[in-house]
C-alpha cells in the first residue's frame, strides 16, 4: 500500500463506504458506463480530517479496498495533521523555471512553450514575484478577473489558468506547498454571441472549389488534400513520408509529427525543427479517396521516379529534402484560398491551415459517417473529443432530420387530433 502522487484529475469516483471511495482514472471503462465493483488497478480515495479543525481532505491509497480501510482508520486515529513545515522559500518564478526544466523530458515541445509563453506574458508580471504559499484563492481571483477583462479570448485565459494550475500542482507534488489554490479556479462564461475560430470551416463545394482552382501544381493540391480531405494536422502532414503512404490500400499511416521552434534564436541559426509522436502519442491509420489517392500516385511520379527525390523520404519535402519549414503549409494554403476568391469582406482567408482540418471533421459529420469513424480518422483520442469540437458545425436544417424523424415515428395522429376524434358529435 502507498499513496499515489500521481492520482487522476479526471474520472469517476466510485463510492465504497463512508469515507471510502474508488477513483477511477479517465481511461478505465468504469469512468464511461459507472459499473460498480469492477476489477480494476485504479487507486482508492479515503475522507480523513483535514490540517484545520473541521477541514476534511482526500488521501489516495494504491492497494486494495482492505488496505484503504486500515490506512483510512491509522489516519482517523491520529486526527487533524499538524500543518507540514515550510522549508522552501523560493517565488513562483524560480518555481516555473524549476517546472520547465523538470518536464522538458516528457513533455511536447510545443506544450513546454505554451506554458512559457503563458507564464512570461500574462503570469509573472503579477504573481512571479510571490512566493507559492503567499499565493492563495482571493489573490487568483483578482487575478483572473483582471485577466479576463484584458485577454484578447477566452481560450487565452484558458490556457493561462491551466499553465498556472500544473506549475502549482507540481509544487504540491514535490511538497512545497500543501495544497494548490489554482484547483477548481473558476473560469468565466464563454460568449455564446461570439463566434468561434472552430466555426471557420469551408463548405463542401467551397472545399472543391479550393482543390480546383486554389492549386497550382499536383504538390499542391495533394497537400491541400492532406489538409481539408484527411484531416491532417500541420505537423503531421510536414512528416508525412513516402514510406507511410500505401497507394493500394488508400491509407495513411500517420506515425510522426514536425515540430519547429518558435522564435528567433540568439546564434542566428535556423530554427530547429523535432520529429516526435503525433498528438496524443498514438499512430493512426487514415483512409483517402480514390482521387486523393490518384493525384498521390501522380506526385510520386513527379517527385521520386523524374525527379529523383527519396523514396523513402518526406511527401512534401524542403531545402535539401528535408522537412519543410512549419510556416511553408500555412502560406501555401492562405495563397490558394486567395487565388480563388474564399475571403471574407476584409480580403482574408476564409480559414486557416488549421481550419481545413476543422472542415474535414464537419463535411464528415453531415455526410453522415458515425462519430467514432470520424474520431478515428482525425485521430482524437476518444470520439468525446469530437462530439464537443464538431457537432455544433453540423448546418441548421439538419436539425430537420431529428424534427422528420420524430413525425415518421409518432406518425400524423396528435393530441389534439385524438382528443377530437374522441369528442362527443353534436
Amino acid at each position: 500500500m502507498r499513496h499515489d502522487p500521481n492520482r487522476s484529475r479526471r474520472g469517476w469516483r466510485e463510492h465504497i463506504e463512508p469515507g471510502v471511495y474508488k477513483a477511477h482514472r479517465l481511461a478505465c471503462p468504469s469512468s464511461t458506463d459507472h459499473k460498480p465493483k469492477r476489477r480494476c488497478d485504479c487507486p482508492y480515495q479515503v475522507k480523513v480530517p483535514g490540517h484545520e479543525v473541521g477541514t476534511t481532505r482526500m488521501v489516495t491509497i494504491v492497494g486494495s479496498v482492505g488496505e484503504a480501510r486500515a490506512e483510512r482508520r491509522r489516519l482517523m486515529s491520529e486526527g487533524h495533521p499538524a500543518p507540514a513545515p515550510e522549508t522552501w522559500q523560493g517565488t513562483l518564478r524560480e518555481l516555473a523555471a524549476d517546472y520547465l526544466r523538470a518536464r522538458a523530458p516528457v513533455l511536447a515541445p510545443a506544450t513546454i512553450y505554451t506554458v512559457d509563453e503563458s507564464f512570461r506574458l500574462r503570469i509573472d508580471p503579477v504573481l512571479g514575484h510571490l512566493r507559492p504559499n503567499e499565493i492563495n484563492r482571493e489573490r487568483l481571483e483578482v487575478w483572473l478577473a483582471d485577466l479576463t477583462q484584458s485577454a484578447t479570448s477566452s481560450r487565452m485565459v484558458t490556457k493561462t489558468v491551466e499553465a498556472l494550475r500544473v506549475i502549482l500542482q507540481a509544487a504540491v507534488l514535490w511538497g512545497r506547498i500543501p495544497s494548490n489554490p489554482a484547483m477548481g479556479l473558476r473560469l468565466p462564461t464563454a460568449d455564446t454571441h461570439e463566434r468561434q475560430a472552430v466555426e471557420r470551416v469551408l463548405t463542401a463545394e467551397q472545399l472543391r472549389t479550393l482543390f480546383t482552382q486554389g492549386a497550382r501544381s499536383v504538390r499542391h493540391e495533394t497537400l491541400l488534400r492532406a489538409a481539408g480531405e484527411a484531416g491532417l494536422r500541420r505537423g503531421e502532414i510536414i512528416a508525412l513520408r513516402w514510406s507511410d503512404v500505401r497507394l493500394d490500400e488508400r491509407r495513411l499511416d500517420v506515425r510522426r509529427s514536425i515540430w519547429e521552434e518558435r522564435g528567433q534564436r540568439p546564434d542566428g541559426m535556423p530554427r530547429a525543427r523535432v520529429e516526435k509522436t503525433t498528438k496524443g502519442r498514438r499512430a493512426r491509420r487514415v483512409a483517402v479517396s480514390p482521387t486523393f489517392a490518384a493525384l498521390l500516385g501522380d506526385w510520386y511520379e513527379q517527385a521520386v521516379v523524374e525527379g529523383g527525390s527519396d523514396a523513402v523520404g518526406y511527401v512534401w519535402p524542403g531545402k535539401g529534402g528535408g522537412p519543410m519549414a512549419a510556416d511553408s503549409p500555412t502560406q501555401l494554403v492562405e495563397r490558394a484560398l486567395r487565388r480563388c476568391g474564399l475571403v471574407d469582406e476584409d480580403g482574408r482567408p476564409l480559414v486557416s491551415l488549421h481550419g481545413l482540418r476543422h472542415t474535414a471533421g464537419s463535411i464528415m459529420l453531415a455526410a453522415r459517417v458515425p462519430l467514432i469513424v470520424v474520431s478515428r480518422q482525425l485521430g482524437h483520442s476518444n470520439p468525446q473529443v469530437t462530439a464537443q469540437v464538431y457537432a455544433h458545425l453540423l448546418a441548421d436544417d439538419q436539425l430537420d432530420i431529428a424534427a422528420g424523424a420524430l413525425d415518421t415515428l409518432l406518425g400524423a395522429d396528435t393530441v389534439r387530433e385524438t382528443v377530437r376524434e374522441d369528442a362527443p358529435q353534436t
